[in-house]
């Protein structure tokens, strides 16, 4: 499903990140963790060009990008492979919960606007949002918010839902709303790969768990692997230190 060699991206003298390298298959969970810091967002946002790579070669499904030569038309069709949800949602605050779903569908993939407004009805209705539709950014909770933007992402026809910390804005009463349609979507065998400091959710949630640090991944393997038996002494540092509490 995707397949990323030698990435690298740097800002000025600062490389924040150093020849990642890693695939994933479909229908697979990831979970990215690690400190602040370390590169896990600008990871994300150089598979769909929200940021621009340095160096390095991405293939989501059969859409294969060569970021020392990528051409525009390269670069919007990799786009359209996956869809991102925001930490701070990024919806457009002059249309309501139903338009901010149908946007990319009537604009991008130029679906018919009834169709796209049927599609956006059930998928609000799967969120839990069928009766805040007609309603504005400013008129929903943290938590509605982050559930609409998380309706956009599957509306979408990507290969891939990319999730960039989508709790770390939330206010602790609605993370559990935000994680309840996450674990929704990994029911329905949704590929994902998701930033996050939740550990708890990361190991319920993921099929296989990378560690990064310094912009590198140090470790990854599954749950079990990362959180009860780690291999580097850094994972092993870092899931100590977040993971007190767990059960």
């Amino acid at each position: 499903m995707i397949k990323v060699q030698n990435l690298t991206k740097t800002f000025g003298d600062l490389t924040v990140l150093k020849s990642i390298s890693f695939e994933l298959q479909p229908s697979e969970i990831v979970a990215i963790i690690g400190p602040s810091g370390t590169g896990k967002s600008t990871l994300l946002r150089c598979l769909n060009y929200l940021e621009t790579p340095t160096s390095g070669t991405i293939q989501i499904g059969s859409v294969a990008v060569e970021a020392e030569k990528a051409t525009g038309k390269e670069i919007t069709n990799l786009r359209k492979q996956s869809s991102f949800v925001f930490q701070n949602y990024s919806l457009f605050a002059n249309k309501t919960a139903l338009e901010n779903v149908t946007e990319s569908l009537i604009t991008v993939w130029k679906e018919p606007k009834l169709a796209s407004i049927k599609k956006a009805d059930d998928i609000l209705a799967q969120v839990g949002l069928a009766d805040k539709r007609d309603q504005y950014p400013s008129q929903l909770s943290g938590g509605q918010q982050q559930r609409v933007g998380i309706a956009r992402a599957m509306a979408c026809k990507g290969e891939v839902i990319l999730f960039d910390e989508p709790t770390s804005a939330l206010d602790p009463e609605w993370v559990d709303e935000v994680l309840a349609v996450i674990k929704q979507l990994a029911e329905q065998k949704q590929t994902m790969i998701i930033v996050t400091h939740e550990m708890q959710f990361a190991r319920e949630v993921a099929d296989r768990v990378i560690f990064m640090e310094g912009g590198n991944i140090v470790e990854q393997g599954p749950p079990s692997q990362i959180f009860e038996n780690p291999q580097n002494q850094r994972t092993k540092e870092f899931v100590a230190r977040s993971t007190k509490g767990f059960n």
